[in-house]
């Protein structure tokens, strides 16, 4: 049986408990449209009246020669445990920023970053969280292109998998809902790659890093991570245990709030990281 995919930021992502899925239709960082620092709405010019006309230079009392300066642009509000001032220096930093998510099917947990905490229309908890090991998928090369691997051969090839990994300072984590991947790993613009799952070119590409590859009885695999991250909207049930979220709630508004707020601090970081790269000469 395959396993459903969850569409987190424009990745498919395979899970391990299919039956508990859901496609989150969460837009990527280039598909949201959100309104970045660079991209606020320019303030609007203020009206200087002043009875006492200026004679000298041609001024007069409609003009003004001291323009007031622009308003200061609202920073993106930041991630769950940070108190940030607007010059964006850290005031506060909170040591509890994790929570488990536990998977039903397996019992297996996947330990996770809270990025948004927020409440629902309806009153609920809820967060918005991202795994804090690196979520991993696997691809087989096959005569169609790459293609995703099937529960059944999955099992099969994860000593193998774990290997290659361990090769690399990696290791393999059986969490739950999805396989993550933990310890240091750097990675250049050449191992970033687009491809279509369905072999044919048909479906949207999805891009991903390459982590590392190994061949298993004449079949060639590659293990990646992908490249936008992967995001679980989460809520608290009655007894304050995180479940993830069921499908009439991924419309709420308040969601769509955390979501935009996240993809806009993103696009401020990656602004950042730009511009810091650009002045130390690497771009």
């Amino acid at each position: 049986m395959v396993a459903q995919t969850l569409k987190a930021f424009g990745s498919s992502f395979t899970f391990q408990n299919p039956s508990l899925l859901h496609s989150l239709p969460i837009p990527t960082l280039t598909s949201i449209n959100c309104r970045t620092a660079s991209e606020s709405p320019t303030p609007k010019n203020r009206s200087f009246n002043n009875n006492n006309t200026r004679k000298n230079k041609g001024i007069t009392s409609d003009s003004n020669p001291f323009p007031p300066p622009p308003l200061p642009t609202p920073l993106p509000k930041p991630p769950a445990g940070f108190v940030v001032n607007q010059r964006g220096k850290v005031l506060t930093a909170s040591r509890d920023r994790l929570a488990t998510l536990v998977d039903p099917a397996n019992n297996l947990s996947l330990e996770c970053v809270v990025r948004r905490q927020f409440t629902s229309s309806q009153g609920d908890d809820c967060m918005l969280l991202c795994p804090v090991d690196m979520p991993i998928q696997m691809l087989k090369n096959t005569s169609d292109g790459w293609l995703d691997v099937s529960d059944e051969e999955l099992e099969s090839i994860l000593p193998t998998a774990a290997y290659a990994l361990a090769k690399i300072r990696l290791y393999l984590v059986h969490s739950g809902y999805c396989y993550t991947a933990r310890g240091g790993f750097c990675y250049s613009e050449e191992d970033i790659f687009d491809f279509h799952t369905d072999g044919k070119g048909d479906s949207l590409p999805t891009e991903g890093v390459e982590i590392a590859h190994f061949s298993l009885e004449r079949t060639h695999y590659m293990i990646y991570t992908p490249s936008d991250p992967l995001l679980f909207v989460a809520v608290k049930d009655q007894n304050g245990i995180l479940q993830i979220a069921e499908d009439e709630l991924l419309e709420d508004p308040a969601i769509t709030s955390a979501i935009d707020e996240e993809t806009e601090f993103n696009a401020l970081a990656e602004e950042e990281a730009a511009l810091v790269d650009a002045l130390l000469g690497k771009r």
